[in-house]
């Protein structure tokens, strides 16, 4: 039994699309069995599953194991109704994920519902301590509000929901519901952690306030022994320290030129600082890629309606350069041209483009916010298309920003964006 609840979580994780009970007929629609009847319940993990369960968490995954249970086609976790694949409904066992929602009425039952009968089981759901997703900004300054994005945020009357910053500095929650804390950073606060307290426990984030870890880039002339060429043949439109967030920042059209579709514009619109020695280490554990995430702080000024930011990641056989070795340039490319994998097709980078997924095709912040893409993510080529995999080892020891393509066709504009902290932390 072990090995049959196993292969059926399983095959879960392998589907990508799951369908509500409600919009897609299950394959069992006309069964015309007996009445459900539920055995027990046990979690849908190898290492565990010979334990059976009288409760869980939600969002966990659990098996369902009776009898007569392929008519089943809704099941609700007190009065959250919780999403049921059709495919994992079988007469013996069903596979479903305890629903994230908290219950209003919290009765401690499951509802199986056929078209015929309603069973009841008795099992608890429980509230797990607060999960902290992101922070819209997470350089906002002394006395800036902010948001802190997750799941399970209860504010209990009894309990207050409570955010501290490193040194137990305690901020002040301007609002909040179960997804969402808008606070006030508190006077003093620190790069570190945070921590979200609520009635069910507390969680320490792994995002950090005032992120200063494996710092790629923060465009500070100190920094670079060529500043001028910042390791490569283009400097965007500069920097500048005018109404920054820690010091200088990277200026990418500047002068707020009109974009559109088809330029290349790579003297205004491309950075990059190129690997610099051939024993330059990645800047991260690239045998881990999925443990990492790429995060910067970015400002976009005006309407940006065209183009992707194209993030690329290189290594010294992809291009290098060092002007400060004592022998002159020292330049190289398997490439030959210095953009040239840039154009390469099968050349895997990230392409951020908000402005095509929104409504109006259009995106602005006029204020500064944190953006963060996976590792995992950097799967595209410069049209747009998905490659296979991002690029392995050896491939993170420089790094390209170049507003340029996509492959989604948009309206011209002439947007500025402002970009700083340019960095790979754990997830």
């Amino acid at each position: 039994m072990k090995k049959y609840i196993y292969k059926i979580c399983a095959l879960l994780f392998a589907i990508n699309i799951l369908f509500a009970c409600e919009d897609a007929p299950s394959r069992f629609d006309g069964y015309d069995g007996g009445k459900p009847v539920v055995r027990y319940i046990r979690p849908c993990d190898a290492t565990t599953s010979d334990s059976l369960l009288s409760s869980a968490y939600l969002g966990n995954q659990i098996a369902i194991i009776g009898d007569e249970l392929a008519g089943v086609n809704a099941i609700y976790f007190n009065d959250q109704k919780a999403v049921l694949n059709p495919e994992y409904v079988t007469d013996k066992s069903i596979i479903v994920t305890i629903p994230n929602g908290i219950p209003s009425i919290k009765q401690d039952i499951i509802k199986l519902c056929t078209n015929k009968d309603t069973v009841l089981y008795n099992f608890e759901t429980k509230v797990p301590a607060p999960a902290i997703n992101s922070m819209d900004f997470e350089y906002a300054a002394e006395g800036a509000t902010t948001i802190i994005h997750g799941l399970y945020f209860v504010n209990d009357g009894g309990s207050p929901l409570e955010v501290y910053f490193t040194n137990n500095l305690k901020a002040e929650i301007i609002s909040s519901d179960l997804n969402n804390i808008s606070i006030k950073i508190p006077t003093g606060a620190q790069p570190g952690p945070i921590t979200v307290k609520s009635v069910y426990g507390s969680t320490v984030s792994t995002l950090w306030y005032k992120d200063n870890r494996n710092i790629i880039a923060n465009f500070n002339p100190n920094n670079y022994p060529d500043y001028n060429y910042f390791f490569g043949w283009h400097g965007a439109s500069g920097v500048s320290d005018v109404d920054g967030i820690n010091g200088y920042y990277l200026k990418i059209n500047g002068d707020a030129n009109e974009l559109t579709n088809d330029s290349w514009d790579d003297g205004f619109l491309s950075w990059e600082k190129w690997t610099y020695l051939p024993t330059d280490p990645d800047f991260f554990d690239a045998n881990k890629i999925s443990k990492y995430v790429c995060k910067f702080e970015v400002k976009v000024i005006g309407t940006w309606s065209c183009k992707a930011l194209q993030i690329i990641f290189t290594g010294a056989s992809d291009v290098m350069l060092n002007w400060q070795n004592g022998n002159g340039l020292t330049y190289n490319s398997k490439y030959g041209a210095a953009n040239g994998y840039v154009s390469d097709s099968e050349f895997p980078r990230a392409l951020w483009q908000p402005w095509a997924t929104t409504e109006d095709k259009t995106f602005e912040t006029d204020q500064w916010m944190t953006v963060s893409i996976p590792m995992s993510d950097f799967t595209y080529n410069a049209s747009g298309a998905k490659l296979a995999a991002p690029n392995g080892g050896g491939h993170y020891s420089g790094i390209t920003i170049f507003l340029n393509g996509g492959g989604v066709t948009g309206t011209s504009c002439n947007t500025t964006m402002y970009i700083d902290n340019l960095r790979i932390v754990e997830k």
